[in-house]
């Protein structure tokens, strides 16, 4: 535990000047609650965002918004929901479901977008924040490809806890998610 909060702190420290800093990225996928927080405990999270369009799910009672809304605070952190502005296609869940199936250029343009990452931003400048998705692995999840994306465009560190639940760049979840060869035709 010291050695994730202590890290989280060591961005912190080195981004003073600026007012950006880190934003963590997770997904519960087959975790349960008591593990998910026990995560977010961890790594320091105070504030869990959750960036899903359908804050539902099919296989986890306890990742649904309204149980999320009374269960979260009870855990000791606080509950943000932010699916409206920072999930991608509203009221679908494509974006995690079949992501090669979206293109995501025109999302980036999006006004919706850019006031949810301005809050976001705010937000976290003096809060340890985690944007939570249901895929495990960040890697074809609109957290990475979008919002992780957007944000680091704005010089925002992002962090992805994989599933491992290891805190890992946003560069480095780029390289791994880069196809190992391009088509020959």
């Amino acid at each position: 535990m010291e050695k994730s909060v202590t890290r989280i702190a060591t961005f912190r420290l080195r981004l003073t000047s600026c007012p950006l800093v880190p934003i963590l990225t997770a997904g519960y996928g087959n975790r349960g609650f008591e593990n998910f927080v026990a995560l977010m405990k961890r790594h320091g999270v105070t504030h869990l965002v959750d960036v899903r369009s359908v804050p539902q799910s099919g296989y986890w009672e306890d990742f649904r918004r309204e149980r999320l809304q009374r269960i979260v605070p009870e855990a000791g952190l606080r509950y943000v929901y932010m699916g409206d502005t920072l999930g991608g296609i509203e009221n679908s869940p494509v974006l995690c479901k079949d992501p090669d199936s979206v293109e995501l250029a025109p999302f980036f343009d999006e006004p919706k977008l850019a006031l949810g990452l301005d809050k976001l931003i705010q937000a976290a400048e003096s809060r340890t924040v985690c944007l939570m998705c249901g895929c495990l692995r960040p890697h074809r999840c609109h957290r990475f490809r979008l919002v992780g994306e957007a944000l680091d465009r704005r010089g925002v560190e992002v962090l992805h806890l994989d599933d491992q639940g290891e805190a890992v760049s946003h560069a480095a979840i780029a390289e791994q998610a880069r196809p190992l060869q391009n088509s020959l035709f």
